[in-house]
């Protein structure tokens, strides 16, 4: 299988960021005569690399640098190779990379502590925990499902290409009918009455999740939330005030930093982490309201947590009384550029189903330009510069859209006739993946200051595999 590791939310050079035509096979014995084994990126960024670090990429592999100078972060690593990504990360090729340190962190001992290390005995008990949430669903033996082919999404059973513009091999999107958490499905976790923090990733393909904490798992959605989160980070860091939220609302790749105070539940309580995102594409909306939730007995819920009595006192401090790290906005843009989200749909199926997700730009009438990724690139931001990206979304699906090599700041979003909408209180930090909602127009600034070639895309994994994802240059 093709691989490249991106490490999301990192602000690294080209040749270590994971761009999606460097890819490479393993160096095995077996490969097919006239497969190619690497990327058509793969040895002008090996010699990059060679250059800048002077460490030798061998036949197989590649050698990555990080400086691990960004704020501290809840940053993640995943495959990123060109028209698979979706495979690879379903398959289990993902996983957490906790920042720590520096003067955009907090000194030991405020929040919640310790976060598992791999070096800790059995039985340790642990106050910071990092929780990934994915969908799956999984063939009787245990082994994972996924859909072979478009029929699993829509019952199209072809004539596929060249008989007609339809991929046998793409589904528009994927959702499991399990929820699996750390690897497990549906999990159990002891906690006790006092402070945790929570790193949440969503890991999904496509699914957006809507995290609540009740006191049945089978309650009627939407129900009522037993205890509040305490945001205080976001992708790029901390938030700059923590932010009080009953439910939280996370895209594919986007990550919340909480803490939920458990002390004032009973010991011998039992609470569950609950889903109530719908079980197709999120188009914004409430739940209950402008979809229906998650099904309660299956992807509805996510985890149990049973409160068990305390050990040690709890000295950390209550996050609505949490000073956080100074903020600094970005500076003023320089240029302001329009693009687009669209959709294609098909013209060989009979109630019109898409065809491909595209990204593009706007021409001088304001209509969308829609691009593939080996198109030209329109995107070329000049070194250092800040820019406000203006994402049309054409479309009627939310796409979670990521920059790579940038963290940025939602400053608004507005829809056509209606007036402007400030980002929300807890998207006012650093972000690196954006909700862009359909028929809205969401502004993200961001400074370019560090030179290459890079992509941006929509982080729905079945959208990016299919043309949803362009490259960028800076400089």
């Amino acid at each position: 299988m093709p691989i490249v590791t991106h490490l999301h939310g990192g602000r690294n050079t080209e040749e270590s960021d994971g761009y999606t035509e460097a890819w490479y096979l393993p160096n095995a014995l077996n490969l097919p005569a006239g497969y190619a084994a690497v990327g058509s990126f793969y040895e002008g960024f090996k010699g990059k690399f060679e250059d800048r670090f002077g460490d030798p990429w061998g036949r197989g592999d590649a050698v990555f640098q990080y400086a691990n100078e960004e704020r501290a972060s809840t940053f993640w690593f995943h495959d990123h190779a060109l028209g698979v990504t979706r495979l690879n990360v379903y398959a289990g090729l993902a996983g957490f990379y906790l920042l720590r340190g520096g003067p955009a962190d907090l000194p030991a001992g405020v929040l919640p502590g310790p976060a598992p290390r791999p070096s800790d005995p059995p039985g340790r008990k642990y106050h910071e925990i990092p929780l990934v949430i994915q969908d799956r669903s999984f063939h009787l033996d245990g082994s994972l499902f996924y859909p072979a082919g478009r029929a699993a999404f829509d019952k199209f059973r072809g004539p596929y290409i060249p008989g007609s513009d339809i991929s046998p091999i793409w589904n528009p999107e994927f959702f499991g009918n399990m929820m699996v958490t750390n690897g497990r499905t549906w999990p159990f976790l002891q906690v006790e009455p006092r402070r945790y923090r929570f790193r949440f990733l969503n890991g999904c393909n496509s699914r957006y999740l809507i995290l609540k904490i009740v006191t049945h798992p089978l309650a009627r959605r939407p129900a009522h939330a037993a205890l509040p989160f305490w945001q205080i980070g976001s992708e790029g860091g901390f938030l700059p005030t923590p932010v009080q939220r009953d439910q939280l609302l996370i895209a594919p790749a986007e990550r919340a930093d909480v803490i939920v105070d458990f002390a004032s539940a009973p010991v011998g309580a039992e609470l569950y982490l609950i889903n109530e995102g719908p079980d197709r594409a999120f188009q914004g909306g409430k739940s209950g309201t402008d979809f229906a939730s998650a099904d309660p007995a299956t992807t509805g819920q996510v985890m149990k947590l049973a409160v068990g009595a305390l050990t040690t006192p709890d000295t950390t401090v209550p996050p609505s009384q949490l000073s956080l790290p100074s903020f600094e906005p970005l500076g003023e843009a320089s240029r302001v550029r329009q693009l687009s989200l669209s959709e294609q749909t098909s013209a060989s199926l009979p109630h019109g189903g898409p065809r491909q997700m595209l990204l593009g730009t706007l021409d001088r009438n304001g209509a969308a330009v829609p691009m593939r990724w080996d198109d030209p690139v329109t995107e070329n931001p000049i070194v250092g510069a800040t820019e406000i990206w203006e994402v049309h979304n054409l479309t009627t699906d939310a796409h979670p859209i990521h920059i790579h090599e940038v963290q940025f700041q939602i400053l608004n979003r507005q829809q056509a006739g209606h007036a402007v909408r400030p980002a929300e209180p807890w998207e006012r930090g650093f972000k690196d993946t954006a909700v862009a909602y359909p028929r809205v127009v969401t502004r993200l600034k961001a400074t370019f200051d560090r030179a290459g070639r890079y992509v941006w895309h929509c982080h729905m994994l079945e959208h990016e595999d299919n043309e949803m994802m362009r490259p960028y240059t800076v400089g």
